[in-house]
């Protein structure tokens, strides 16, 4: 029997430079549960490190934490997000809600930046050593990580980064449908 998926809210933080890429896959599969809303420091139109111009749904002084299942931080040129308050409480608020977190390449350090990482293994494609938030000892070296409701991943890991957010999230209907995923994917395989 197939178990019914349910309806979630996937926010995706959008800023000047950030990398599309890492987050397009992760998208795409958690728009199968739901909607995917975007999030930009303003209102304003960004571009993509790719050159994508996009509109943000909603502005972070517009978000309710309550309506949130998932926010994801994607990597790519964070200068806008140089102290961003509003980013790192609504990050630590998620937190304590126990609502999925997901920070990918440099946007993990967004998530450490909101001390959600605190006593927590993760990832990163960053030098720890260069950024006093992180805490060496948790870190671990591979494509992705998961402690609790945080995900991280290093930019390469974005396929598996996208993978896992899925089975934390529960979008997949059964084990078959989950490995046809991964096939697809991962492997090319149809």
């Amino acid at each position: 029997m197939e178990k019914e998926i349910q309806r979630m809210k996937t926010h995706i933080l959008i800023y000047e430079g950030f990398a599309h890429f890492e987050v397009m896959l992760a998208s795409y599969l958690m728009k199968t549960a739901g909607d995917i809303v975007t999030v930009g420091v303003e209102g304003t139109p960004v571009a993509s490190y790719e050159g994508f111009q996009l509109i943000p749904h909603l502005k972070l002084g517009e978000i309710d934490p309550r309506e949130i299942d998932v926010f994801l931080v994607p990597g790519g040129d964070a200068a806008e997000l140089e102290g961003c308050g509003k980013l790192h409480e609504l990050l630590a608020e998620l937190d304590r809600r126990k609502k999925i977190v997901g920070g990918i390449c440099s946007g993990t350090l967004q998530l450490a930046k909101a001390g959600i990482l605190k006593n927590r293994k993760y990832t990163t494609t960053l030098d720890t050593a260069a950024h006093a938030e992180f805490e060496p000892q948790h870190y671990i070296d591979r494509n992705t990580v998961t402690d609790g409701n945080v995900i991280t991943a290093k930019a390469a890991g974005y396929v598996d980064f996208a993978l896992e957010l899925g089975t934390l999230a529960g979008i997949y209907k059964d084990e078959a449908d989950y490995r046809e995923t991964i096939d697809f994917f991962k492997y090319f395989k149809s």
